[in-house]
């Protein structure tokens, strides 16, 4: 992978963006991210932009931010172009929690806000999304003992690939029915 850049957090010190509900999320320390084949089709994002979509392979993904409002964290998922040529995304990302075995944890994450424009990548450049997390023990489905579990990463499927891109969650727990939406996530955004 290429150099890092510094992180960009789009979520304003006054409260959540516009069109999310306050509701609780858990905050993670994401260590790595790697690109796996999928086995299921992701939550599709919007379609991508004819010729010149960035394909999982050239790009990365890390988070950055992480502020809490009312049992839920927000924070960013930043896609950078690691490739040597521009590509494009627009859309959503699907984004679901991995158990240690790689299994998917409880519901996928629903989108959230206008599907946003295309976003045009240079190599190094970044896109962000913004992901809003609910923390168990909040929602109904996820109070009591035993109806959460630990995970082990974020898979996440840039928009319109069906190759996924795993960001690792060190010591993070998540409600464990798929009934349970815990994960909502904003379109790609500069």
């Amino acid at each position: 992978m290429g150099a890092k850049a510094p992180a960009t957090v789009i979520v304003p010190r006054g409260g959540p963006p516009a069109g999310w509900s306050a509701t609780p999320t858990p905050i993670r320390t994401p260590t790595t991210a790697t690109a796996t084949p999928a086995s299921t089709v992701p939550a599709a994002g919007v379609t991508a932009p004819a010729g010149g979509l960035c394909p999982t392979s050239q790009l990365a993904v890390r988070s950055a931010g992480g502020e809490g409002a009312a049992g839920s964290t927000y924070e960013n998922l930043v896609l950078t172009n690691i490739g040597t040529t521009s590509c494009a995304v627009r859309g959503f990302p699907g984004v679901s929690y991995l158990d240690a075995a790689g299994r998917q944890v409880g519901a996928a994450a629903v989108r959230s806000g206008p599907a946003g424009s295309t976003v045009r990548l240079a190599p190094g450049a970044l896109a962000t999304a913004t992901l809003r997390t609910v923390h168990p023990g909040i929602q109904e489905g996820c109070t009591e003992p035993g109806q959460s579990t630990p995970v082990a990463a974020l898979r996440i499927f840039p928009p319109a690939n069906t190759t996924a891109l795993r960001l690792t969650l060190p010591g993070v727990s998540a409600c464990s029915s798929p009934t349970v939406q815990q994960l909502s996530v904003a379109a790609f955004t500069r």
